[in-house]
């Protein structure tokens, strides 16, 4: 997916994967809530961030996932956005943070005006 977005969007977009996948497979669910992640994220960088560059970068120690989604876009306030997302009932930050809710896991967004955006997911691969 990020391939196909890069050539889409023209943005530069990188993405590396850690971890031995074979120690501590992802679970279909958890793999799922990941993409559609991925996919919201790189959306709101497309539509939103005027990024040059952006970084996938998946890591599957053993007993989670984590996912890092990182721009150097113009970054936005986090507090104000989820704010005015919560009146609007936007659907794109708070997917997110639904879907790794749901998954049992942890969604942080850091970013600022000028200094771009970093979504950090942490999804546990205990046995559901």
């Amino acid at each position: 997916y990020v391939d196909e977005w890069r050539i889409r969007y023209g943005i530069i977009a990188e993405m590396a994967v850690s971890g031995d996948a074979t120690l501590c497979p992802i679970p279909a669910e958890v793999a799922t809530a990941v993409y559609r992640i991925v996919q919201e994220a790189l959306t709101n960088v497309a539509r939103h961030a005027e990024a040059r560059q952006v970084t996938v970068l998946l890591d599957k120690p053993e007993g989670e996932v984590r996912l890092i989604v990182e721009d150097d876009g113009r970054g936005f306030d986090v507090d104000a956005t989820l704010a005015r997302t919560r009146r609007e009932r936007r659907l794109g930050l708070a997917g997110m943070r639904e879907r790794v809710v749901l998954a049992g896991g942890t969604l942080e967004i850091e970013s600022a005006p000028g200094l771009g955006t970093t979504v950090y997911a942490r999804i546990p691969l205990e046995r559901r």
